[in-house]
């Protein structure tokens, strides 16, 4: 336990000088994954292939966001979202997929250390697809989106950084499923410019 410990102190003792005291104009976020998701809501059209034991799933797959910084503070971002499975029900193959596009205000805490802490609220769209493969019933739906969240950012050299953490609430309402769920993402962060 306490080597884990050490070679933690040490990461963050190598990022710290490296840790720019002037604001990026923009951030550019690319990383992993995960979203709860209750697309096979939709196949209670399908008794054969639903049940309650499996009506809710996770998907897998990648989140991208774009973040102009006005101040220390404040500022605002864009993010789009891809969650994507493939799972067989009770011997049935489905695909089911969520896409989100959306945009808010992000607010940020940021000391004179490694790590900065933020919380956003985004709106937007959500769309959503479930399928019975190679042949078989689907549908394809558009909803209004909604994530609320918040995370951490270690500061890493020059200008790139880790997102250590990013958890959010979603809220979609695609394919007559309420999507009430948990979203978790992590990844690298590339800075550009100054304000």
């Amino acid at each position: 336990m306490i080597r884990p410990l050490r070679i933690l102190v040490l990461v963050l003792a190598i990022a710290a000088p490296g840790y720019a005291q002037t604001l990026p104009a923009w951030e550019v976020f690319g990383g992993y994954s995960w979203q709860r998701s209750n697309l096979r809501e939709y196949f209670k059209s399908t008794p054969i292939i639903y049940s309650v034991r499996n009506k809710g799933g996770s998907l897998n797959g990648f989140d991208v966001a774009f973040t102009e910084n006005v101040n220390s503070w404040f500022g605002g971002t864009l993010d789009i979202t891809g969650h994507f499975a493939a799972p067989e029900i009770s011997g049935v193959k489905t695909h089911q997929s969520m896409y989100t596009f959306t945009y808010g205000p992000r607010f940020a805490y940021r000391e004179r250390g490694v790590l900065m802490g933020f919380g956003h609220v985004l709106a937007g769209v959500a769309h959503a697809t479930a399928k019975v493969t190679p042949t078989g019933p689907h549908a394809d739906d558009t909803s209004f989106a909604l994530a609320v969240g918040a995370g951490f950012d270690m500061k890493f050299r020059g200008n790139t950084a880790i997102r250590i953490l990013q958890a959010e609430y979603l809220h979609a309402n695609s394919l007559g499923a309420n999507h009430n769920n948990v979203r978790i993402s992590a990844g690298i962060i590339l800075t550009f410019g100054e304000k």
